[in-house]
């Protein structure tokens, strides 16, 4: 499957709106972190888009902010970062753009920024979540189980993590 196109830009004032719109879908908000399962303040919004982060992108696919993605909790010392993605625009979901997204932000951070290991986390449920963080060559961790509330009922949260020679093995064809 091809991705359709998109860049990764700064995050811009008018993003903010539409990713309270994206914020305001159960169906997109059911599986972010359990900070947004409660309405989030304009302001609240604001700071996560446009605040000061190490690494945060806007995805943009013709024109239109369709979500956010990045790296966070930096750690120099250990040459790691969390990976996370949040793909707004439903019309996009199954269409190969959160694969795309994950490996271009891995290539970022592993051959950009010099980490060892990028790490990420998804609600078990999360089927989509799950398939492109396999796709992208993310081996699971670990598991906490009954960790968030949804849907009327307790989920386990899956951990996973990618290391640069996996990575690297994988973009060369190579089993990793």
């Amino acid at each position: 499957m091809t991705a359709p196109p998109f860049i990764l830009r700064a995050p811009r004032p008018e993003d903010v709106a539409a990713y309270c719109g994206f914020l305001s879908d159960p169906d997109v908000h059911i599986w972010l972190e359990d900070r947004c399962q409660r309405p989030l303040s304009l302001p609240e919004i604001q700071a996560f888009v446009l605040g000061p982060a190490w690494c945060r992108w806007a995805i943009e696919c013709d024109g239109a902010f369709v979500g956010l993605t990045g790296l966070e909790d930096y750690d120099p010392a250990r040459g790691t970062a969390r990976f996370f993605i949040v793909i707004g625009d439903r019309k996009l979901w199954g269409r190969g753009l959160g694969e795309a997204v994950i490996r271009r932000v891995l290539e970022h951070g592993f051959h950009g920024l010099g980490l060892r290991k990028i790490v990420s986390d998804f609600m078990a449920p999360n089927q989509g979540s799950r398939r492109i963080h396999e796709r992208a060559g993310f081996r699971e961790e670990g598991c906490a189980r009954d960790d968030s509330w949804r849907r009327g009922g307790w989920v386990d949260r899956v951990y996973v993590a990618i290391f640069k020679d996996e990575f690297d093995a994988q973009s060369q064809g190579a089993p990793s």
